[in-house]
């Protein structure tokens, strides 16, 4: 209603530019009639102060630049049929719809409510930090109304782990119970759920579904359930605090997997809950992966790694405002997952895999990965490290977030290593064209 209020007086060069019109000059003329004559008529404008109204930016640059560090509130009153009764009179009935436009567009700020109060919607325009990698986000959010939200929206500590707890037992409810989804397609669901309501916690929720993909063995009811969330929110907490692996791709499921062998190692083996032989298959043979890993599968899953990588890391550097890491490489790996699912192809369960993981390496930070090539790189080397880790920690939570982080780590020191290398090369060519030099200036002399 309001932009098709507005889009009215644009068409007639009327409302909030500023700009004086034929309606803009009845609403003045009235209001100082009013104000002279002292009218207390309820149904009048004569109580409205009018002050400046804030200049609106049309570009994002502008707007990252003013409020990037200050909070701003805007608001904006939608128009009460007694608050236009008055303009209806002066102007005739044909005059309506420019009333009620005007009327929606004038500020409420320092309004004295002589009529029937309307709806007053209030906007925050301010900055939350995104804990995957600690990027500052700008986001628009409504007024908080209650603690609740305001605790939210702040990321009160105890708002983390509560989401990290409801996003594992989401996560585990969905995977290994009614409707048996894959942990891939569920951890997914349950992220981009979180995102749409409250961005604010989703690194918190990350970890937290990422611990709840472990399997029925490694974790086999809630009760052992519960222990893993309560150990994935002390690990997160300390993760924060520290700012452990922080910007580094896999960071979440790190934490998810460090949570998971802290429950499994220290109260479920021990205590015949969860068998010790998840840790790696095929006890004693000195082939592993024979039996286990077929050609095409594994070519699938280091594809899908590589592709989701580097679309995801693509995305978000092409990006004209920062994104949450967490958003894009996990909405693009739910869209490909949710495509490939009716097709029932042999291998979807692979690439899936490959997404899952691809997804999680796309959300290292920018400093880390500064090009598409490096995200696709990391996201290679990670899908290597799938076929790799493939016999060992049978269905841990966090598994394929180690896994990417595993990848990460491989591509942010072999780049180093190649660093090294080149700039060794370069120091030698440049040594030998020194000495070239000067035996050339001596044989001169």
């Amino acid at each position: 209603m309001i932009s098709d209020s507005c889009n009215t007086l644009e068409e007639e060069r009327v409302g909030c530019d500023g700009k004086s019109t034929s309606d803009e000059d009845d609403v003045d003329d009235m209001i100082t009639d009013d104000i002279e004559t002292g009218s207390d008529d309820s149904g009048d404008l004569s109580k409205i102060e009018i002050e400046p109204r804030l200049t609106r930016s049309h570009s994002v640059g502008a707007i990252n630049d003013r409020f990037l560090c200050d909070d701003n509130m805007f608001s904006f009153r939608m128009p009460h049929d007694s608050s236009v009764s008055t303009l209806r009179k002066k102007n005739g009935p044909n005059q309506k719809s420019n009333a009620s436009a005007f009327t929606s567009c004038l500020p409420t700020v320092g309004r004295r409510n002589s009529i029937p109060p309307p709806t007053d919607y209030n906007f925050v325009l301010d900055n939350y930090v995104e804990y995957s990698d600690d990027t500052k986000i700008p986001r628009l959010r409504g007024k908080d109304v209650d603690k609740l939200l305001e605790a939210i929206h702040s990321s009160h500590p105890i708002m983390l782990c509560v989401f990290a707890t409801l996003s594992c037992f989401l996560t585990y409810s969905i995977s290994n119970h009614t409707p048996f989804l894959r942990a891939d397609i569920s951890q997914a669901l349950v992220l981009c759920l979180v995102l749409a309501t409250f961005p604010e916690v989703a690194a918190s929720a990350g970890a937290g579904a990422f611990a709840g993909m472990a399997g029925l063995t490694a974790i086999p009811n809630f009760w052992w359930l519960a222990l893993l969330a309560l150990n994935t929110s002390v690990v997160w907490t300390f993760f924060l605090r520290h700012k452990v692996l922080s910007g580094c791709g896999g960071r979440l499921g790190t934490c998810a997997f460090v949570a998971m062998n802290i429950t499994a190692v220290v109260f479920g083996m021990p205590f015949g809950a969860i068998p010790w032989s998840l840790y790696y298959d095929n006890i004693g043979s000195t082939n592993l992966w024979i039996g286990r890993l077929e050609l095409v599968p594994s070519l699938l899953t280091v594809v899908a790694s590589t592709f989701l990588s580097a679309v995801g890391g693509f995305v978000r550097l092409r990006a004209k405002i920062p994104l949450n890491p967490v958003q894009a490489p996990t909405t693009i790996a739910l869209v490909c997952m949710l495509v490939l699912e009716p097709t029932q192809y042999r291998y979807i369960a692979e690439i899936d895999a490959g997404l899952a993981v691809g997804s999680f390496v796309a959300m290292a930070s920018e400093q880390h990965l500064p090009t598409v090539m490096d995200f696709g790189s990391a996201g290679f080397l990670a899908g290597l490290w799938i076929l790799l880790l493939d016999p060992f920690f049978l269905e841990f939570g966090g598994k394929k977030g180690f896994t990417s982080f595993c990848g990460f780590v491989s591509h942010v020191l072999l780049s180093k290593l190649v660093a090294l290398i080149l700039a060794s090369r370069t120091k030698n060519k440049e040594a030998i064209a020194g000495t070239k030099e000067k035996s050339r200036e001596g044989k001169k002399n």
